[in-house]
């Protein structure tokens, strides 16, 4: 069956020239500035309606959020320039939309009240009451600094298209670069009869900009129908993941590897007086470190999924909360190295483009607890990672923790698969 794909092809990308590369700072820094005139009404509307800890943030229209085009006419340099007008205005446009889903994200975790640590350590050492500032996931001030420096522009009547690998992005009106293009270094193509949907540019810590196109284009996709080879895939906190054939993934670590090296790279840094010469050449040395353990990781991540894909018709994972393992001291750096967040991801696009089947087992389906030969349920393994191997009360089988959890997802797909209907609404 023919269906519209939609893709995203990241470029390394180069300015043609520097006044268009002044132009792409400019979007970047009108995107943090519309970002931040929203946070900074909605901490005015908190603290004067008296916010208490643990509500929801109310809606934009309920605390009478000025609209974009009135932040525009607010933000006025010492030459009584609307700076805000001289860039894309979808740079603008595109911050609500952030600032909209940081404030959705905080609403479902609004009730926990939960602080930063920084603000509880500040509490504990200081004596400084934390504020509703220091909630956690409560939207923050973006740093020209520390924020990644992106912005958004939409395709609207053609005006973003390529030629002679050159990427030309639509520039304001006020704006006198009239030509926004961008040299890609184009190490593979589009696909054929693709249409350009969005462009997002970015820039990284070493002043390298990278264009993230996103396409829609036909792929013929034909349904595998009832799958065959399926895989569980149970997380690991020291093989990344164990699946239901006994494998370990074995993650390499990189960032473990990398973490001596960086931290003698990162001490120079600190010795270095800031915005020196010597420190920005310091900075850059501790930047490509960093880039190298992100690219290998994500390398690493991109070709085990595509491994895994080509293999099994139907992979089924556990819907594991991993901000709450990101927030536990013990597991937190294993957690953030392994990426396994994106790994499902990758997985998923990568099934679904050869017409098979990606399952998340729901987050009330005990794939630890259950015995995978006899279903027994052991409760006593609830919340007790210690224990990686016991034997089943009821039929006495020795199970290791992590192969038995794995077949247990593999159970779960094969279920499914008994009912093809079931099969397309549980994978739907």
């Amino acid at each position: 069956m023919l269906e519209l794909v939609n893709r995203g092809y990241v470029y390394r990308a180069i300015p043609i020239s520097d006044e268009v590369e002044t132009y792409l700072r400019q979007c970047f820094g009108a995107d943090r500035k519309m970002y931040n005139l929203h946070v900074a009404y909605l901490y005015d509307y908190l603290e004067k309606n008296d916010y208490q800890i643990g509500d929801k943030l109310p809606s934009l229209k309920k605390i009478g959020m000025p609209t974009v085009s009135a932040f525009k006419k607010q933000a006025v340099s010492d030459d009584h320039v609307a700076y805000l007008y001289l860039v894309d205005a979808f740079a603008s446009n595109e911050a609500k939309q952030h600032f909209n889903k940081a404030v959705t994200a905080f609403n479902k975790i609004a009730y926990k009240k939960q602080y930063k640590k920084a603000a509880l350590k500040r509490q504990k050492t200081l004596g400084i009451e934390p504020t509703f500032r220091d909630l956690k996931g409560m939207p923050k001030f973006h740093s020209r600094k520390g924020s990644k420096a992106s912005y958004t522009t939409f395709n609207q009547n053609g005006n973003i298209y390529i030629e002679d690998d050159i990427l030309y992005l639509p520039s304001a009106q006020k704006s006198s670069v009239k030509a926004v293009g961008l040299k890609l270094h184009t190490h593979r193509p589009l696909p054929q009869g693709s249409k350009i949907k969005n462009v997002t540019v970015t820039m990284n810590m070493k002043g390298q900009f990278d264009v993230s196109i996103c396409v829609a284009f036909p792929k013929e996709i034909t349904s595998i129908g009832t799958p065959n080879r399926i895989l569980g895939i149970d997380y690991s906190q020291s093989y990344f993941f164990v699946d239901s054939e006994g494998k370990k993934a074995n993650y390499p670590q990189y960032y473990r590897k990398m973490k001596e090296r960086l931290a003698k790279e990162q001490r120079i840094l600190s010795r270095r007086v800031k915005g020196s010469n010597r420190w920005e050449k310091q900075r850059l040395i501790v930047s490509r470190l960093q880039n190298k353990v992100a690219n290998q990781r994500k390398d690493w991540l991109h070709k085990k999924a595509y491994t895994l894909a080509n293999r099994y018709d139907m992979i089924v994972v556990e819907n594991i909360d991993l901000r709450a393992i990101g927030q536990n001291k013990h597991y937190a750096i294993n957690q953030q190295d392994n990426g396994f967040g994106n790994f499902r991801l990758y997985i998923k696009y990568k099934l679904e483009q050869q017409g098979k089947y990606y399952v998340k087992a729901p987050k009330n389906f005990a794939s630890t607890q259950l015995c995978s030969t006899c279903s027994h349920k052991n409760t006593a393994l609830k919340g007790n990672v210690a224990v990686r191997e016991w034997d089943c009360p009821s039929c006495g089988a020795h199970l290791d923790r992590d192969i038995n959890a794995a077949f247990n997802l593999k159970h779960y797909g094969e279920y499914y698969t008994k009912d093809e209907i079931l099969l397309q609404i549980v994978v739907a």
